[in-house]
């Protein structure tokens, strides 16, 4: 209880005042006079003690085989390398677990920004592989890339993604395909776009080889074809609305 603690407490030799314990290491640890500055009182008691440390989660550095252990950042929590000069580490998801080790960049300096004088990497992240600026966070251009930009640097791919490489390059028409991921399935799968927007046509890495069901782009073009056609039969309408008017304007005395 209090009294006991207060009885237990270690005593200043000079001035009998309350001394504060700091533990140094597992053998020592120093008292300091809870006068200090005004009394220069102190003691270091010899013995065995038990530094009190990191207790939470912890895992092993998929880079450097070093332990990582939770820490909370400007974005949330992450496990980060307590190794010496290994800065590897490794976002902490809502489901409460890790993230999948990341691969590293591979630098594509023939990939030339689209808004910034730099050149891409490619990197991976929680949401599968990406093409960010060389220099980010300074320069935080990022965009999806194409499979044939992927396929170029194949040799170099880590082993989970060498898959990609192996995507089909461009839909039917001729579209080029660009890598994508699936928040709700947490995949990667391929898919192109035309003028800013998507066609329809994907495809999907299944058993080992990938598929791109050809119904998604016909159903797309039948959709596109049925708007304009209801676009055009709204403007005829109108046309035809407005010439009546006019025609009974003037038939008006």
């Amino acid at each position: 209880n209090e009294a006991r603690r207060l009885v237990d407490v270690r005593r200043c030799g000079i001035c009998q005042s309350a001394m504060e314990p700091y533990l140094i290491d597992e053998t020592r640890k120093l008292h300091i006079c809870g006068n200090n500055p005004d009394c220069a009182g102190f003691e270091i008691e010899t013995g065995e003690f038990k530094l009190k440390g990191y207790d939470g989660p912890t895992l092993e550095c998929d880079k450097c085989g070093a332990e990582m252990q939770l820490k909370t950042g400007r974005f949330g929590k992450y496990f980060g390398c307590t190794a010496e000069g290994c800065k590897n580490t490794r976002k902490l998801l809502r489901n409460g677990e890790p993230a999948p080790p990341k691969a590293d960049p591979i630098p594509m300096p023939d990939l030339r920004c689209e808004k910034v004088d730099d050149f891409y990497l490619l990197r991976d992240g929680a949401s599968g592989i990406f093409l960010a600026a060389s220099q980010f966070p300074r320069n935080r251009e990022t965009r999806a890339p194409l499979v044939r930009e992927v396929a170029s640097v194949a040799d170099q791919l880590d082993p989970k993604h060498r898959y990609l490489a192996d995507a089909p390059l461009e839909d039917p028409q001729g579209n080029p395909a660009q890598i994508r991921y699936s928040r709700k399935t947490r995949e990667q799968y391929v898919m192109t776009e035309l003028d800013g927007k998507a066609t329809g046509w994907k495809a999907f890495f299944r058993g080992g080889r990938w598929e791109a069901p050809e119904t998604a782009l016909s159903v797309r073009k039948t959709i596109r074809k049925k708007t304009k056609a209801a676009k055009k039969k709204t403007k005829t309408a109108k046309k035809t609305a407005k010439k009546k008017t006019a025609g009974t304007s003037a038939i008006q005395p």
